[in-house]
C-alpha cells in the first residue's frame, strides 16, 4: 500500500508520540463526538464522481487543518513545557546561587517599586513645564527677583495712586466748600447793602418827616457798614486765595497722577512680558516652579540611578539562569515573586500545568481528526478498488493545492 504509506507519511510526519512528563492523562474518547466531525459515507454516492470528488476534498480539507492547528498547538505545548522544566530547573539550584538569584529578585523588586513610585508620583511638573525652567536654570533665581521687585513696586504705586486719588476727592470736596462759601460772602454783602440803605432811608424819614437829628444814626450806620464790608471783602479776598490753592493743588494731583499712571503702565506692561516668557502668573508661581523643578531634578537623577541599577540586576540575574540552560531566563525578572515566594512559584506551576492539559487535549483531538479523515480514504479506497487510481490522484493534485 505504497499510495497509503504516502497519505500516513506526509500527515504525521513529526507527530509521533512522545514521552511526556509529569501530569498528562490521556482524554477519554468520550470527549468527541465524530458523528459530527466525519461525514457519513453510507449517505454519500460514492459512484457519483462529483460526490466523491467533494468527499475525498473534505477529507484532505480536514487533514491540513488538522496538520496545522497541530503545528500551532505542539509548538505552544514544547514552549508550556520548556517553562515547567525551567520551574525544576530553579528549584534544583545550588544553595549558593539560589540565594544569589533571590537577592537579585529582592533588588529588582526594590528598585521597580522606586521607579514606580517616581512615575505615579502627583503634583509634578509636566514635562513641557521642566523642560521650559531646565532652559532659565543657568540664570535662576533671577527672574524671580526680577518679577518680584516688579511686583512690589506695582503694589507702591498702587498705593500712590490710592493715596492721590483721595487728596484729589478732598480737594475736589475743598473746593465746593469754598464756593459755596464765596456764594454766601455775596448774599451777605448784598444783604448788608440792603440792611444800610434801609437803615439810612428811615434815618432820612427821621430827620425830614419828624424832623429829628438823626446825625449819629448817620455816624453809626456809616460805620457800622462800613466794618461788614471791610470784614466781608477780607473774608471774600481770603477765600479766592484759598480757592487758587485748592484749584492749584488739585492740578498738581493731576499731573502726578498722570506721572504715576504711566509707570504703572510701564510696570504692567513690563510683568506681562516676564509673566509671558516665564509662562506664569505671578511670580509666586515662578518661585514654586523652581523649587519643584529642583527637587524634581533631583529625583529624576535618582531615578536614573535607579533604573540603571534595576537593569543591572535584571542582567545579573539572566546570566546566572542562562548557565543553567533554561529555555528563557528573560521571562523571570518579570516574575521576581515566584523566586522569592514557593507559594507564587506553585502558582505558576499549576497554571502552566492546566495549560499544558489543554493544550494536549488539542492536539490529541487534531491527531485523531487527521487519523479520521485518513481512515475515511483507506476505507474508500478498499471498498471502491475500482476509484483507487483516479483517489490518489485527487489526493496527490489537492496536497499539491494545499
Amino acid at each position: 500500500m505504497k499510495w497509503w504509506n504516502r497519505i500516513v507519511e506526509h500527515f504525521n510526519r513529526k507527530y509521533e508520540e512522545e514521552d511526556l512528563e509529569m501530569e498528562w492523562e490521556a482524554s477519554s474518547v468520550e470527549d468527541w463526538d465524530w458523528d459530527t466531525l466525519v461525514k457519513d459515507r453510507n449517505l454519500l454516492k460514492m459512484k457519483d464522481s462529483v460526490e466523491r470528488q467533494k468527499f475525498i476534498r473534505s477529507c484532505v480539507e480536514q487533514m491540513k487543518n488538522a496538520s496545522e492547528e497541530l503545528d500551532r498547538v505542539s509548538e505552544e505545548y514544547n514552549t508550556v513545557t520548556a517553562y515547567l522544566k525551567d520551574i525544576e530547573e530553579i528549584e534544583a539550584l545550588p544553595s549558593g546561587e539560589a540565594q544569589y538569584v533571590k537577592d537579585s529578585a529582592k533588588k529588582i523588586q526594590l528598585y521597580e517599586k522606586a521607579t514606580r513610585e517616581y512615575r505615579e508620583k502627583k503634583d509634578r511638573l509636566t514635562e513641557s513645564q521642566f523642560l521650559h525652567i531646565e532652559k532659565y536654570e543657568h540664570i535662576m533665581p533671577k527672574p524671580y527677583k526680577d518679577i518680584k521687585e516688579a511686583e512690589d513696586y506695582r503694589a507702591l504705586i498702587k498705593g500712590d495712586i490710592t493715596k492721590l486719588e483721595g487728596e484729589k476727592h478732598a480737594y475736589q470736596y475743598r473746593r465746593a466748600e469754598l464756593h459755596n462759601d464765596i456764594a454766601n460772602t455775596k448774599g451777605m454783602v448784598m444783604i448788608c447793602a440792603m440792611a444800610f440803605a434801609v437803615c439810612m432811608l428811615m434815618l432820612l424819614v427821621l430827620q425830614y418827616g419828624f424832623e429829628m437829628d438823626a446825625q449819629i444814626g448817620y455816624i453809626l450806620t456809616i460805620g457800622v457798614g462800613a466794618t461788614a464790608v471791610t470784614i466781608l471783602y477780607v473774608r471774600y479776598l481770603d477765600l479766592i486765595k484759598q480757592l487758587e490753592k485748592t484749584e492749584k493743588g488739585i492740578n498738581r494731583i493731576i499731573l502726578l497722577k498722570n506721572t504715576v499712571n504711566i509707570r504703572y503702565v510701564n510696570n504692567k506692561n513690563l510683568l506681562d512680558y516676564l509673566y509671558l516668557k516665564y509662562k506664569v502668573n505671578s511670580g509666586k508661581e515662578l518661585l514654586t516652579m523652581w523649587e519643584k523643578y529642583q527637587k524634581e531634578k533631583e529625583e529624576r537623577n535618582r531615578d536614573i540611578q535607579n533604573r540603571e541599577e534595576l537593569d543591572y540586576h535584571k542582567r545579573s540575574l539572566i546570566s546566572i539562569l542562562r548557565r543553567y540552560q533554561l529555555h528563557d531566563p528573560d521571562i523571570w525578572v518579570y516574575q521576581t515573586a515566584a523566586l522569592l515566594d514557593s507559594k507564587e512559584m506553585v502558582e505558576i506551576r499549576h497554571g502552566l500545568v492546566d495549560r499544558r492539559q489543554k493544550l494536549r487535549t488539542q492536539m490529541d483531538y487534531n491527531k485523531r481528526l487527521a487519523t479520521e479523515a485518513q481512515k475515511e480514504i483507506k476505507d474508500v479506497i478498499e471498498n471502491y478498488p475500482q476509484y483507487k487510481d483516479e483517489i490518489l490522484q485527487m489526493v496527490e493534485r489537492y496536497e499539491r493545492e494545499y
